[in-house]
C-alpha cells in the first residue's frame, strides 16, 4: 500500500479505493498543544497521524481520514500554544465527521485518541457519535491501560523502568525523534514531574500543579530506535484488538 491518506486523494481515487474494498477509516483524534521546551505543539497530531497510517498498511484494507484537532487541554492552557475546545464541541465534531465517512461508503470507522485528554470525551461521545454513523461499524480504541503497558514494555525493555504517565517525555520524544528528528529541540530536553499525579488534581487545577515545564516523565535518552519499537508495539496491540472485534461481529468481518 502507498499513502493511504484520503487528504492526498482524490475524490475519484477516494471512491475507487472503497469500491475496491478499503472500507475501513482510521481516525486519529488528536490535540494542539504544548509539550514542554523540546517538542512542538503539534506533537500529539504527528504522532496520531503516523500511527494511523501505520496501522491502516498492517490492516492492508484501510485508508487515514485526516487527523481531528484541536481536543480537550483545557490542563494545558497555562503554556502559550495550547489550544482546547470543549467536550461538547469535540462530540460535535467527531459526530460530523463519522457521518461523513459514513455517507462515503466506509463501513469500518476507527476511531482512537493520539493526546490523553480525549479519552474520556471520545468515551462520553460514542453514542452519539455511534448514532450518526448510519450503518457503519464505529471501533474506538479507548483502552488507555493497554496502550501505556506496550508503551512501558518498550522502554522497559530499553532499559527505562520509569511508568510516569508520560507527557514530552521519554515515550513521546523517541516518536518525534523517529517521525520528525528535525522538530526535536535536543539541547532542550528536561526532566519534568516524576511519579503518579493525582488526575482529579491535574484536570481540575491543570498540569502546572506538578511540573514548571510541562513535562511528565524524563525525556532524556529518548532514541529514533525507541520511537520505532514504540509505534510497532501499538500497531500490533490496535491490530489485534481491531481483528479481535471483527471476530466477534456476525459473519466475522467488518
Amino acid at each position: 500500500m502507498g499513502n493511504p491518506r484520503l487528504e492526498d486523494m482524490t475524490w475519484p481515487e477516494i471512491r475507487a479505493a472503497i469500491e475496491g474494498g478499503q472500507r475501513t477509516v482510521i481516525v486519529a483524534v488528536a490535540s494542539m498543544e504544548q509539550h514542554g521546551p523540546a517538542l512542538p505543539v503539534n506533537t500529539d497530531a504527528v504522532i496520531g497521524d503516523a500511527q494511523a497510517a501505520a496501522l491502516a498498511r498492517e490492516l492492508g484494507d484501510a485508508l487515514v481520514a485526516p487527523v481531528v484537532y484541536p481536543g480537550c487541554s483545557d490542563h494545558h492552557l497555562a503554556w502559550p500554544g495550547t489550544l482546547s475546545v470543549p467536550r461538547e464541541v469535540l462530540a460535535d465534531v467527531l459526530g460530523g465527521v463519522v457521518e461523513g465517512l459514513a455517507r462515503a461508503g466506509f463501513e469500518e470507522i476507527i476511531l482512537f485518541p493520539s493526546h490523553g485528554g480525549n479519552f474520556d470525551p471520545v468515551r462520553a461521545a460514542l453514542p452519539a457519535i455511534r448514532q450518526r454513523a448510519l450503518q457503519a461499524e464505529v471501533v474506538d480504541l479507548l483502552d488507555i491501560r493497554a496502550v501505556l503497558e506496550a508503551w512501558f514494555s518498550v522502554t522497559a525493555a530499553h532499559g527505562f523502568p520509569d511508568r510516569t504517565p508520560p507527557h514530552a517525555d521519554l515515550i513521546e520524544t523517541s516518536m518525534m525523534l523517529y517521525l520528525r528528528p528535525d522538530s526535536v529541540r535536543a539541547d532542550r530536553l528536561e526532566r519534568g514531574f516524576v511519579g503518579q499525579p493525582d488526575f482529579t488534581v491535574m484536570m481540575r487545577e491543570g498540569l502546572q500543579h506538578y511540573t514548571d515545564n510541562g513535562v511528565l516523565g524524563d525525556p532524556r535518552g529518548a532514541s529514533p530506535g525507541i520511537g520505532k519499537d514504540l509505534i510497532d508495539a501499538w500497531v500490533r496491540y490496535a491490530a489485534e484488538e481491531i481483528r479481535r472485534r471483527r471476530m466477534e461481529r456476525p459473519g466475522g468481518s467488518i
